[in-house]
């Protein structure tokens, strides 16, 4: 009955925000952990193991554990809840918390919307934050960037609200989530600033915003500062001179180039991230058979034009609601992005999503603004069908890649059934040491002293930077190291060097 009696924008924001959870859940019971979650879950599963954080424990890359511990404090705590029940039920426990988040911040996304602009126009932001890509994706991935959207807007949704406390322990949480949380506190100054100029609370509430935060973030900025000599490692590191990894020093992460802003192909990736391919990078597809490719892509490529219509109409609008909040909201993570392209790359679509309620509620004014009654029916109908094709692609991309992964479980599980706990592998690969639950080092010859067994498979699409050069595999067969496991079918060779 009380459903019943909501107007009907609110009806359809509900069926909305329960269609997005149904995907989300389900694409994540579906996925197979990849990508840089394997090396956040292994870190944090080892937190429930042992009751500490790693520091030099080695995961598939050869870094020390830096993240902001927030995020890896949730996993560690539903995995030591769910062990007991069975290993299994932990590690499929984990995966659900980043639908968990994602759901959740439809739902406080659309509350902060509704407030801000009328229901209609909620409702068509929900839409696109419910269906873009981007947030389907990390929504299942557990990465970080679904905790740390939905922090975000939470405490957006409660500074608008006058809740100024909260508002600054959900930064603080932020920040300890993600070194990006530092870049939500201009917003939250900007509708503090609104909120109270000219009233006699404004300098508190601004010191509530700035202080509680750094307090909460501040936390971690010193230990990485006393582990590592550096408290935003590994980026700036040319400036603090902290601990240097092989890896972030080969890819040049940390050492400033302002020529990567102009990178095209950078800012293709950008793009091709916005609309779900992984990491914006067309090569993790490569897995992928299908026939007519390209023809496929050119239909994807102009059904990502048209989803972006509104968008456009929404920035050319010249009577857009709160434009200043929007913009303020967009440009601090623009400023984020930028700052990240000349530390490390392009590849950082994700590190946008916590804008991506700003950008949702101009694509929403856009729609609104589309009163031509032929061109929005066939809009809104084009619309339904993209966003159709996008959800159909997700759970086709996920469930290849899902059964490649599973084809090689027969390698993983003779790992973990026959080798110690705590022997270390070489490999490069941050899954394979997921799937293997064992830690590794990188494929040089001076880690043969320290390590136990090598992992070598010249055919491993799904992970291409596992596959050995020819320098190491000569090394391998000098030392005469003992072949303890042969997989003919995938190719999966485990050599015992010590």
């Amino acid at each position: 009955m009380r459903f019943k009696n909501l107007d009907k924008y609110t009806k359809l924001a509900i069926i909305i925000i329960l269609v997005g959870t149904v995907i989300r859940f389900s694409l994540a019971a579906m996925h197979h952990v990849s990508g840089d979650a394997c090396w956040q879950l292994s870190n944090a599963i080892y937190l429930a193991e042992n009751n500490e954080f790693p520091l030099f424990k080695f995961f598939g890359r050869d870094e020390p554990f830096w993240a902001p511990p927030f995020f890896h404090l949730i996993i560690a705590a539903v995995y030591g809840i769910f062990v007991p029940i069975s290993k299994a039920f932990a590690d499929f426990a984990i995966k659900m918390v980043s639908p968990l988040f994602g759901s959740l911040t439809l739902i406080i996304f659309f509350l902060m919307a509704k407030m801000l602009f009328s229901k209609k126009i909620a409702l068509y932001s929900l839409l696109f934050m419910a269906f873009i890509p981007l947030h389907i994706d990390y929504s299942i991935f557990s990465y970080v960037d679904s905790t740390i959207t939905f922090l975000a807007v939470l405490s957006v949704y409660f500074a608008l609200k006058n809740m100024v406390i909260l508002s600054a322990i959900a930064a603080g949480l932020t920040m300890l989530t993600k070194y990006n949380g530092f870049f939500i506190l201009p917003v939250l100054l900007f509708i503090i600033y609104k909120n109270y100029k000219g009233k006699k609370d404004l300098l508190k509430n601004v010191l509530i915003i700035s202080i509680v935060p750094a307090l909460i973030g501040s936390i971690w900025f010193i230990r990485n500062w006393i582990y590592l000599g550096n408290p935003v490692w590994p980026f700036m590191n040319s400036i603090f001179s902290g601990y240097e990894a092989k890896t972030f020093v080969d890819l040049g992460t940390g050492y400033l180039n302002f020529g990567k802003i102009f990178s095209i192909s950078g800012l293709e990736s950008f793009y091709y991230g916005i609309f779900g391919v992984p990491d914006g990078n067309i090569s993790t597809l490569s897995f992928i058979q299908l026939p007519n490719l390209s023809v496929l892509f050119a239909i994807w490529l102009i059904s990502t034009f048209i989803f972006l219509v509104p968008l456009v109409m929404g920035i050319a609008s010249k009577k857009l609601s709160y434009k200043s909040l929007l913009y303020v909201w967009i440009g601090s993570f623009v400023l984020l992005l930028l700052l990240y392209v000349i530390n490390s790359s392009w590849s950082v679509t994700r590190f946008m999503l916590p804008a991506f309620p700003a950008i949702a509620l101009i694509w929403a004014h856009g729609l609104e603004k589309i009163r031509h009654g032929k061109i929005r029916n066939a809009l809104i109908a084009a619309l339904f069908l993209i966003i159709l094709g996008f959800v159909f692609t997700s759970f086709v991309k996920i469930s290849i890649a899902a059964s490649s992964w599973n084809s090689y479980k027969g390698d993983f599980e003779w790992v973990k059934s026959n080798t110690e706990k705590n022997s270390i592998f070489i490999v490069s690969g941050q899954c394979i040491s997921y799937n293997i639950e064992r830690q590794t080092l990188s494929p040089e010859i001076v880690n043969f002293e320290d390590a136990d067994y090598v992992w070598v498979n010249q055919n491993f699409r799904l992970e291409s930077m596992s596959i050995l050069g020819q320098e190491f595999l000569d090394e391998l067969d000098k030392r005469n190291a003992k072949l303890v496991y042969d997989n003919k079918k995938t190719k999966t060779r485990i050599y015992e060097v010590r």
